[in-house]
Formats: structure tokens, sequence, C-alpha cells
């Protein structure tokens, strides 16, 4: 057998390339406090904290993901087994079933959103849309949701490749809610504009920061 020795100065070389590779394909879920983010609007700001009015969106966003802490954690090794099986912050997960559902709080007791009767389970997934897989509260529900996520990643990748990673996974998460069609690509700075809040995607960044904080993390 012939075995082929490369030189010590390539072997640095390829090392370093796919590292660099590995960063850049995780980096878009693992910069979360770098991101820069509004938090929450002054539409959820006035649902959730009418007597807090001097808070900045960021600290009504953390402050939501704080009430949402307790109860969050009944899922909290099923948030990070299913980020560390897709390569997705775990944080993000938890930011987004504390949006959709306030940890499981606001589901009625078939697991439907008790103001949107269509979208089941902690992450609200539309039951036109999507088939349901697994219970309200279930492992399976969670992968089922954060894989709906990295597909819209994939998709706002293709449709905005000049993006910054942080604009791709902002324009995923506001698809999230409204669906792609409803994404506004020609208002980035605005992309929040179409949900129903008018601020889907800063609120869940701001809330992921506050989670990744909290030991969700791979």
């Amino acid at each position: 057998m012939i075995q082929t020795i490369l030189p010590p100065f390539i072997v640095g070389v390829l090392v370093g390339f796919l590292i660099d590779k590995l960063k850049g394909f995780l980096s878009e879920y693992r910069n979360l406090s770098q991101m820069t983010t509004t938090g929450a609007s002054k539409i959820t700001k006035e649902k959730n904290s009418s007597n807090k009015n001097g808070m900045t969106g960021v600290e009504v966003s953390k402050m939501l993901a704080q009430q949402d802490l307790e109860l969050m954690s009944k899922y909290k090794k099923d948030i990070k087994s299913v980020g560390k099986a897709l390569r997705l912050h775990p944080a993000l997960i938890a930011a987004i079933i504390s949006k959709q559902s306030r940890a499981g709080g606001t589901l009625d007791c078939k697991g439907y959103g008790k103001l949107d009767s269509v979208c089941f389970g902690l992450m609200q997934i539309h039951k036109d849309y999507h088939e349901l897989k697994g219970t309200a509260f279930s492992r399976e529900h969670i992968d089922q949701g954060s894989t709906c996520l990295i597909h819209l990643i994939k998709d706002m990748k293709i449709q905005k490749p000049d993006w910054s990673e942080e604009m791709q996974l902002k324009g995923a998460l506001v698809a999230y809610m409204t669906g792609l069609d409803r994404v506004p690509l020609d208002q980035p700075d605005h992309l929040d504009s179409e949900t129903r809040t008018k601020d889907f995607s800063n609120d869940i960044i701001a809330r992921a920061q506050f989670f990744e904080q909290k030991g969700y993390k791979l």
C-alpha cells in the first residue's frame, strides 16, 4: 500500500479551511449574542406589560422570556436534543416556543392556541398547511417546528443570497409566522411589518439571547 504524507504546511491549510467552513455552517445558529434586535414592539409591550412603559423592546422581550423560563424547563431536554440533532441553536427553538405559546401556557386542553384554533402545539404549527406530528408538547412536535424553520432558512438563502446570515434568519422567522409569500423582501428594514405583533423576528432574537444565557445552547 502506498501512503501519501502531506507536508505539515498543507495539512495546516486544509485543517484551517475545514474549521472555517464548519464555523460558517454553524455561525447563523450560534452568533445570537452578536445579532441586532429591537425586541418587542409597542403592540407586544401594551399587551404584556402595560405598567412597564419605561422598558425598551429588548427588555420587554427578555422579561417575557423570564416569565416563561419555569414552564420552558419541562422541555429543555427535548429542545437541546432537537437542536443538537438538527444543528439549530436551542435558544432559537425556546424563543419560538416562548413567543408562540408562552411555553405552552396559552394552549387549550387539545393543544391548540386559545387565540388561534388552527395552530397546534408549543411551536404553533398550522394544521391546514402541515401534517401534524406528535402531541402538542412532544419532542416530535419540537422537531417538526424546528425542521420547518431550517427549510425556511434554506429558502431565504436561495431567494436572498446577498443578505447577511442574520437577515436571512430574520426573514425565515417572519416566514415561519406569515408564510414565504408574505415576507416583504423588498423592505429588509421592515421585515416584521406583516407579522401580527409587528415584531416576530426581533422579539424572537431578543428572547433567544436570554435563553442562551440560561443554558439553551449546544
